[in-house]
């Protein structure tokens, strides 16, 4: 009969293989658990898929420049435009250019037509407002009226009657006729719009009846005035 050592019977080697075999039997349970977990279908099947960024390509990325919304583009003051505003603009001779005049303002206003492009204060007659009815009365007449005439007046000189004799230069350097026989059917003329030897006359009732201008502002209107031109005269 064989020998046994002390402590090493049979019986508990039976009981250690048995018990290797169950764990072995749970490790391998838990290992097939977690593979089915993780989307395990047998080999080589695929694996869960992982989601890749895409990088856009070097010559589309977005510059290190903030890019501006619509909404902030709007809410960003304009930057200021080339053109200058209308006020401001060259005058262009030949354009066919129209001039209001407006009594109770001193103001006369030269017209692309309904935009305004130079506003250049004026005197009026010395009757104040409402119509001319007659030679000598000092009023500058209200209608439409066009330019008939366009002269130098750099020689001409007048007598106010205010005991000066005749004064050199009184009309500034032109002197744009009005045609006005529409409304005085004769009985007076000689209305039109000319410069002036007293510029602190510029918007007052100072003339006889005709408008006038800063000799600068007469100098610029000769530029674009043009026989027919329309002027209109209100109060």
């Amino acid at each position: 009969m064989a020998k046994y050592q002390a402590g090493k019977s049979p019986r508990n080697h039976k009981h250690r293989s048995l018990l290797l075999g169950v764990c072995s039997l749970v490790f391998l349970g838990v290992l097939l658990t977690g593979c089915f977990a993780l989307g395990y279908h047998g080999v080589g099947a695929p694996g869960p898929t992982v989601p890749v960024k895409s990088e856009a390509p070097k010559d589309a990325q977005t510059p290190p420049e903030k890019q501006q919304s619509p909404v902030e583009s709007l809410q960003q003051p304009k930057q200021e435009e080339a053109t200058q505003p209308a006020a401001e603009q060259p005058l262009e001779p030949g354009k066919k250019y129209s001039i209001l005049i407006d009594k109770s303002d001193h103001k006369l206003y030269l017209k692309d037509g309904d935009t305004v492009v130079r506003t250049w204060g004026c005197a009026i007659g010395k009757g104040g407002l409402g119509q001319k009815q007659r030679r000598g009365d000092n009023m500058t007449p209200t209608g439409t009226f066009t330019i008939d005439e366009i002269d130098d007046a750099s020689g001409w000189t007048h007598d106010f009657g205010d005991g000066n004799g005749e004064i050199q230069g009184a009309y500034g350097p032109w002197f744009l006729s009005l045609d006005t026989e529409a409304l005085s059917h004769g009985n007076w003329d000689g209305i039109g719009i000319h410069g002036t030897h007293d510029p602190n006359s510029i918007g007052t009732d100072a003339s006889e009846g005709c408008v006038r201008l800063d000799n600068t502002n007469l100098q610029q209107l000769k530029q674009v005035a043009y026989i027919g031109m329309p002027v209109t005269i209100q109060d």
